[in-house]
């Protein structure tokens, strides 16, 4: 400082500027705060990324149904049977095999005196049989000549959910197939069919032919179709007739004009059905006994002849004799009592 009492500039100046050095100490601490704050943060935030981005990458890499349809084709096809005889008329009818040893399953209707043969997609021309029909259903069961031969993988024994993507598989000339794709548009429920049971499909713009196969998105046969309307026979009734068949006899209650299933969760949900009793019937034969009674595809049995019902076999055994049989059924929320009675053949 001068002698005066003033400050002297040359030594002001020559002074470190301690107002600046703290100012720089504090921004200092703020930045290696901001460092820690932040490594401490980064892996949380990391791992929520994770977490929203791996089901965004894994969705981008997942391949569409479409993009898989030439192998299920290609999987699928050999085991499509054109049927064809003299005579016929309009496109070949299908059928479908099921075992290795030419069991074939069709909804065709067949000639019952023309000899019938089996077009196989590799060329083969091979003597088809019938090995027994049922008459309610239409459902027939073929044996097809020869050996170690292709077979179809048939879907769950439940009824294919609304809005399901699939397609049909036709063998016009038994020399490859031809793919529509489809969806099931409605089903025997929501139309609220009365004595069918069915899904109905929108597979192309032309009437499949009779015991086409309609497929899953992963290559499974839902259903055969009737060609009517686009209506398919769901893949369980197709099972559960066909086992019959196969054993040579017709479902116990056919001759009474209907056909039982165990209910399954998809019909129970479908029907607002109790799953946990009942068997459901998934046929009622026109003009039979069982639709003269008033039943109804649909309609849920909980007790026949005062015994209670829980399955289709259970349902099937009391319908052994003659006699006629008082049904619980409940349709939709109503419950009420239905008696069956077996039409005597006429006289001679």
């Amino acid at each position: 400082m001068a002698d005066d009492g003033k400050p002297d500039p040359l030594n002001e100046q020559a002074k470190p500027p301690r107002r600046w050095a703290a100012q720089a100490i504090v921004v200092v601490a703020v930045i290696a705060g901001g460092i820690i704050f932040g490594a401490k943060i980064w892996q949380p935030v990391k791992r929520v990324e994770q977490r929203v981005a791996a089901p965004i990458r894994e969705a981008v890499k997942r391949r569409s149904p479409v993009e898989d349809l030439p192998d299920l084709v290609d999987t699928v096809c050999p085991a499509v049977v054109g049927l064809h005889w003299a005579g016929q008329k309009g496109v070949p009818q299908l059928a479908i095999l099921i075992s290795q040893d030419g069991d074939a399953a069709t909804t065709a209707t067949l000639p019952r005196t023309a000899a019938i043969e089996g077009w196989l997609n590799d060329g083969q021309r091979l003597k088809v049989t019938v090995s027994a029909a049922d008459t309610v259903t239409g459902i027939t069961l073929l044996k097809i000549d020869g050996g170690d031969l292709p077979v179809a993988t048939l879907g769950d024994a439940d009824l294919p959910r609304i809005g399901s993507w699939g397609f049909a598989l036709t063998s016009p000339a038994g020399t490859g197939c031809a793919v529509a794709s489809g969806l099931v548009a409605s089903d025997f429920v929501t139309d609220a069919a009365s004595g069918d049971y069915y899904v109905r499909i929108t597979a192309g713009g032309d009437p499949l032919p009779l015991g086409t196969p309609f497929l899953a998105a992963d290559g499974r046969i839902l259903g055969l179709a009737r060609g009517t309307a686009g209506h398919v026979v769901p893949i369980d009734l197709v099972t559960t007739v066909v086992s019959y068949l196969s054993r040579g006899m017709q479902p116990p209650a056919a001759r009474f004009g209907l056909i039982a299933e165990d209910l399954s969760p998809t019909l129970a949900d479908r029907l607002g059905a109790d799953r946990a009793r009942g068997a459901v019937l998934v046929m009622v034969a026109p003009k039979s006994p069982a639709a003269k009674a008033g039943l109804q595809v649909g309609d849920v049995v909980l007790s026949a002849g005062q015994s209670a019902i829980s399955s289709a076999s259970e349902l099937n055994r009391m319908f052994g004799g003659d006699k006629p049989i008082d049904l619980v059924i409940t349709r939709g929320p109503e419950q009420t009592t239905l008696t069956v009675t077996l039409t005597p053949p006429p006289e001679a």
